[in-house]
């Protein structure tokens, strides 16, 4: 009995599903039909608003078939026509929207003077040397090992990123294991004292002992070099470089070395040192005068309106590759630090503002395996900055002052060695600059909207207004009709099961009446004939 009122009820139910789809089907073709109407009036009021013709002409009927395609077609056609000049010009806008230029108008131009990175040759103090070892190992200078212990000193000291095999050689030391190579080097490192002059006597250029891919260096007028000691800067509060205005000023910078040689890197003072282009060796006694010719790109204000992608450049306060002071050249040495990392989990010393393990002479024997950098060099990729400052050397003047051998010169108080840089004023600068901005993107919309379509701004508007409110209003209409066709349906079923119930009683009292009589009929006597 179960079964049979459980398939009554899913019948009931199939049924009620069943009717409602077809009378949503019936709904939905009776209102496309009557709904092309509505369209035609919507359209022809869209067109009355906007006062585009073409609309209005494309539903009126009242002309011949034709017409109304010819007039569709150009409206399809001139609405395609938009579509892809307008995707055209996104496409510039995001892709190539900045021009560089060519700027000649050099008599009111100030500029940066070149940044020098010093690296000295013999920078290790035998004195501290020998209270290290002492201290670290225990190892005196009567014992046998303490030549073995100081090569390793120089090995580490004289380590660049280019040539360190011979750090590499101590690998098999475990006693060299844990030892810190950066703090090492600080410790016995002999800090020199350097003469800075310039034109302007007011001006005290900027000198700060870094660490280079060249190992422990001296940084002269180069602000960005302050990013090399690992400690947090913030860009506003960076020194800022030696300037003068060219043509008005001699713009040089002098530097005085006692007892002393190294290697000079001539570098942008918004760069740090990582090239060979500049590269000038000054032995004592030398006097050497450099002169260097400037190329300069400079960026203008709307520049920083456009995005990275969009301009293809970085500014140096913007930050980007994990780098809060960005410099083209401090990006790519930030990822030879990181290919460095990935490939023998530890980090150079070169690199101390670049978190991970510091690379002990196993890493570097690891590193030497692996060929780095020479393939990171390939691997490396970073955008350049959108101010650039690129110098040449022009001419170098080298004198020396006679001195007979290095030791006269090293027992002289006097004897120095002298770099002198200075610049040649340019007559030529870069400019970034942007060609096509927003402003221009949206005028360009709107005239291609205009002469293909015909419409402003305010003619879009009202359309769209036309559109939403015809739209909203049959929407609401179709919802009324939709739930008040489905609403009877399912009360017309609901009274129905009451109405079989009420006629299947009726009928078995029917039937039990009509037993009943039959059983007292049965009872009653017999009938006597009578003849």
């Amino acid at each position: 009995m179960s079964n049979q009122r459980l398939w009554l009820w899913f019948r009931g139910i199939s049924g009620r599903i069943l009717r409602a789809l077809l009378t949503f089907l019936w709904m939905f073709l009776a209102g496309c039909v009557s709904y092309s109407g509505r369209l035609r009036d919507v359209v022809a009021q869209a067109g009355a608003e906007t006062g585009l013709l073409a609309l209005s002409l494309c539903v009126n009927r009242s002309i011949h078939l034709l017409e109304r395609v010819f007039w569709l077609s150009v409206v399809i056609s001139s609405v395609i026509a938009a579509l892809v000049l307008s995707r055209f010009q996104l496409e510039r806008y995001f892709s190539s929207p900045t021009v560089i230029s060519v700027d000649r108008d050099y008599r009111g131009w100030n500029g940066s003077l070149p940044a020098v990175t010093l690296c000295y040759y013999d920078h290790i103090d035998s004195f501290k040397a020998n209270e290290y070892i002492q201290e670290v190992w225990n190892v005196s200078i009567i014992d046998e090992d303490y030549f073995y212990f100081m090569d390793f000193l120089y090995a580490v000291v004289n380590a660049t990123a280019g040539n360190y095999a011979e750090l590499a050689k101590f690998a098999e030391d475990e006693r060299f294991d844990q030892v810190d190579l950066y703090e090492m080097i600080q410790r016995v490192d002999r800090p020199f004292e350097q003469v800075i002059s310039s034109f302007d006597s007011g001006f005290q250029v900027h000198v700060q002992r870094v660490m280079t891919e060249r190992g422990s260096c001296y940084a002269i007028n180069s602000p960005m070099s302050t990013v090399l000691s690992g400690q947090p800067v913030a860009y506003e509060l960076m020194p800022q470089p030696l300037s003068c205005q060219y043509g008005k000023q001699q713009c040089y910078i002098r530097m005085d070395l006692y007892e002393s040689t190294g290697v000079l890197d001539v570098h942008s003072p918004f760069e740090v040192s990582a090239t060979e282009a500049n590269i000038v060796a000054l032995h004592k006694s030398d006097e050497i005068t450099a002169s260097f010719k400037v190329l300069e790109t400079v960026a203008s204000k709307n520049l920083h309106q456009l995005s990275v992608a969009q301009r293809k450049c970085v500014f140096n306060n913007e930050e980007t590759s994990n780098l809060k002071i960005y410099s083209k050249s401090l990006c790519l040495a930030r990822c030879r630090a990181v290919m460095a990392l990935e490939m023998c989990n530890c980090v150079p010393f070169f690199y101390p503002y670049v978190e991970g393990p510091s690379c002990n002479p196993a890493g570097f024997e690891c590193l030497l395996d692996f060929k780095w950098p020479i393939w990171a060099l390939h691997i490396c990729k970073c955008p350049s900055t959108c101010t650039e400052i690129e110098y040449t050397m022009q001419t170098v003047k080298k004198s020396s002052w006679g001195v007979k051998n290095n030791e006269e010169v090293a027992s002289s108080e006097t004897a120095t060695s002298s770099f002198r840089w200075d610049l040649i004023p340019p007559k030529v600068r870069m400019r970034r600059d942007v060609v096509y901005s927003f402003e221009d993107l949206v005028v360009s919309f709107g005239g291609v909207l205009a002469l293909f379509v015909g419409v402003s701004v305010m003619g879009l508007v009202e359309m769209g207004h036309v559109l939403i409110y015809n739209l909203l209003l049959d929407i609401f209409a179709l919802r009324r009709l939709v739930f008040g066709r489905l609403r009877r349906c399912w009360r017309r079923d609901d009274h129905k099961p009451e109405t079989d119930h009420l006629k299947s009683r009726l009928h078995h009292h029917r039937h039990d009446d009509e037993r009943l009589s039959l059983a007292d009929t049965a009872e009653l006597p017999p009938f006597d004939y009578v003849n």
